[in-house]
């Protein structure tokens, strides 16, 4: 289903670039516009230093460059925005692509840009750090056997250093993964009583396939508080493997949680009810005792289970006497399950998503959920917020995002305005309004590339993967013909359609995306933004398919003898619909 045309895309992006940057002059050139597209899609560079980190001019092999300092990690970026059969020369890959850029910051001599040669005179003699060589090419002709064997022989032969060639439909690729960001590190000790006893589950004393080992200890939950409370402070994603983030006090297991550390009598039973956390941990070290307190120092904790645990236990902490809080609760213990798990593997990865999977699918959270995490819809949230629409994934997303996020809408209806105003919608205030609710946006999805029906009937089968409705709305998404604005077009169209039912059940917002599929857009997503390219047009579809939506339930009525219920959760007579709009063409007119 999917065309080879992810180009449409990026091109969307960049006359979006182009409209919201005027002020930078470089923008208006395609090729160099490309350069801010990789910057910000693929590595998530800040907006405010991307202008700096572009070296078109001059480059001597660098278009632009990122650098990750805690992974001592260079990027040295070359970008060709290509026609679709224009191909790369030898030559310029063997010279300018895997060796200019590198002999002149070798050699100290690099001037174009003063930070770009500090860094690599600065970093490139200690341990760990690394050079990438990356060439990103608009097109899938680029890796000739030629050019391919080149930076091969480059890799073998470069001990820190490693070079790169992406195509079109790696770049694609690359979009939909998580962005290439500097990962924030941090290091805490976390405490255990010294008499006490640490369960150390090594690998090969269990002969356990995989190369990892775990630890069961009995902690001090203030322990975990400022574990917490330190990721807070230094900006760490403790939760960022997390499925669920926090929900919210008022739930009735956090508040469980909550009145039993509340209560004095009751909390030393606290480990005896609790489940537990379990953190997966890059490395681990025994750090000695201090007087009763042993301390086991971890690296980059990832909370994978226990979320609620630690959010609630913050929570409260953070409402009492911070001078007795360790005091108060030194005889409240919860177990923790330490797994060290390295990420220098592909294998290590996969075993990473799947105890978080597995940790959290004993609870009640059911295969959609981790399907709902796909890279698709992680990428959709990311671009639908620059926008000011909310795209609610994980369950935590919608308390996160009223409560905690933005709790105030100026934000969002300041990156929505335009968008607002061109879909008659300024009236919308308040964050909820801007609660794009995933699986109501994969309905919205279904009812354009198949029916209304389906999209009513089978909307519970939308997240099951490997189901036909799961596949159809997956291939949409993936289909290069469909961009993000034709995505935020057909949401924004569907809210619309909800507003201008009010109370009354016309239009069915629903029927309004099917008809702008079949009547509109001839079920070409490519026509999407066309169609809806302005508030007049889309004005006078809304004025046309609540005429026709109207006549074609009055006349459904009068053939089926069945009411709105029944309506809905049958198929679309088309022919019924034809002549509906006819008519409503001819009233219009």
């Amino acid at each position: 289903m999917t065309s080879n045309n992810f180009k449409l895309q990026i091109e969307e992006d960049i006359e979006e670039y182009q409209h919201k940057y005027p002020y930078i002059p470089e923008m208006k050139k395609t090729e160099w516009a490309f350069n801010f597209w990789i910057l910000d899609k693929l590595y998530s560079e800040d907006e405010d230093i991307i202008v700096d980190r572009i070296v078109d001019y001059n480059d001597k092999g660098i278009d632009c460059f990122v650098w990750h300092e805690e992974q001592l990690d260079l990027y040295l970026i070359q970008n060709k925005f290509f026609g679709e059969k224009t191909t790369l020369s030898l030559d310029y890959v063997q010279n300018d692509f895997l060796t200019r850029a590198l002999t002149a910051l070798q050699n100290g001599t690099y001037s174009r840009s003063e930070e770009l040669q500090n860094i690599y005179t600065k970093y490139s003699g200690k341990k760990g750090f690394s050079v990438n060589l990356i060439l990103y090419v608009t097109n899938n002709v680029c890796k000739t056997p030629s050019i391919m064997k080149a930076v091969e022989s480059f890799n073998k032969t470069h001990r820190c250093e490693i070079a790169v060639i992406y195509g079109l439909n790696e770049i694609k690729e690359l979009y939909y993964r998580e962005p290439n960001i500097g990962k924030r590190t941090m290091t805490f000790q976390l405490q255990t009583i010294n008499k006490g006893t640490i369960l150390s589950v090594n690998k090969n004393a269990y002969n356990l396939p995989q190369a990892i080992d775990a630890r069961y200890i009995m902690t001090p939950v203030y322990s975990l508080y400022q574990m917490y409370r330190q990721a807070r402070k230094e900006e760490y994603p403790i939760f960022d493997s997390n499925i669920r983030e926090y929900l919210g006090s008022t739930g009735t297991v956090n508040k469980k949680i909550r009145d039993t550390l509340k209560n004095s009598d009751e909390r030393k039973n606290f480990f005896f009810y609790n489940n537990g956390v379990t953190v997966i941990v890059k490395s681990l070290r025994d750090c000695g005792t201090s007087g009763k307190v042993r301390k086991i120092e971890i690296q980059d904790p990832q909370i994978v289970n226990g979320c609620q645990t630690v959010s609630t236990i913050s929570e409260l902490f953070s409402s009492l006497p911070e001078d007795t809080l360790e005091t108060d609760f030194q005889d409240t213990f919860v177990i923790v399950k330490l797994l060290i798990i390295p990420d220098d593997s592909d294998e290590m990865t996969k075993l990473r998503k799947n105890i978080v999977t597995y940790n959290n699918s004993q609870n009640s959270i059911d295969q959609k959920t981790f399907a709902a995490s796909s890279d698709e819809f992680k990428r959709l949230q990311i671009e639908f917020l620059k926008k000011g629409l909310l795209i609610c994934i994980k369950q935590s997303d919608k308390y996160q995002y009223t409560k905690v996020t933005y709790k105030n809408a100026a934000a969002l209806m300041k990156l929505n305005k335009e968008l607002m105003k061109k879909y008659g919608m300024t009236h919308l205030t308040h964050t909820k309004d801007f609660l794009v609710i995933l699986d109501k946006f994969l309905q919205v999805i279904l009812a354009f590339v198949s029916t209304a029906q389906d999209a009513v009937q089978k909307k519970s089968r939308i997240l099951i993967p490997g189901n036909e409705q799961n596949k159809k709305v997956l291939d949409f998404i993936r289909n290069d013909n469909v961009t993000i604005d034709a995505l935020c077009s057909l949401w924004m169209l569907y809210i619309r359609s909800e507003h201008e039912r009010g109370e009354g059940k016309i239009p069915i917002p629903l029927y309004v995306i099917h008809c702008l599929s079949r009547y509109e857009c001839k079920g070409d997503p490519k026509e999407i933004t066309t169609v809806l390219a302005d508030g007049e047009k889309i004005n006078r579809l809304i004025g046309l398919y609540k005429m026709t939506i109207t006549g074609y339930f009055t006349s459904w009525q009068k053939k089926y003898s069945g009411g709105y219920n029944d309506m809905i959760k049958s198929q679309i007579d088309d022919t019924i619909m034809d002549q509906s709009r006819h008519m409503a063409l001819a009233m219009l007119s």
